[in-house]
C-alpha cells in the first residue's frame, strides 16, 4: 500500500468500480433488449406448430381441407 493510500480511498475506489461495473451491465442489457427483434404472429404460430403434437396438426389440417372445400 502506498503512503497517500488509505482503507478508506480503497472502499471508496471498489465502491465506484462496483457501480461502473452495475451501470455498464445495466446499459449493455438495455441495448440487448432494444437489438432483439419482437416476435411476429408468424413466428409466435410457427413456435406453436414446433410444440403441438402431430395429432392435434393432423386435425387442423383435415379442418382446413374440409373448409376449402366449401
Amino acid at each position: 500500500m502506498n503512503s497517500d493510500e488509505t482503507p478508506a480511498s480503497g472502499k471508496r475506489a471498489e465502491q465506484r468500480i462496483d457501480s461502473a461495473v452495475d451501470a455498464i451491465r445495466s446499459m449493455s442489457q438495455d441495448l440487448a433488449d432494444e437489438l432483439v427483434p419482437q416476435p411476429t404472429w408468424i413466428d409466435q404460430l410457427s413456435m406453436a406448430t414446433r410444440e403441438a403434437p402431430i395429432q392435434t396438426l393432423a386435425i387442423a389440417f383435415f379442418i382446413g381441407v374440409i373448409l376449402a372445400r366449401r
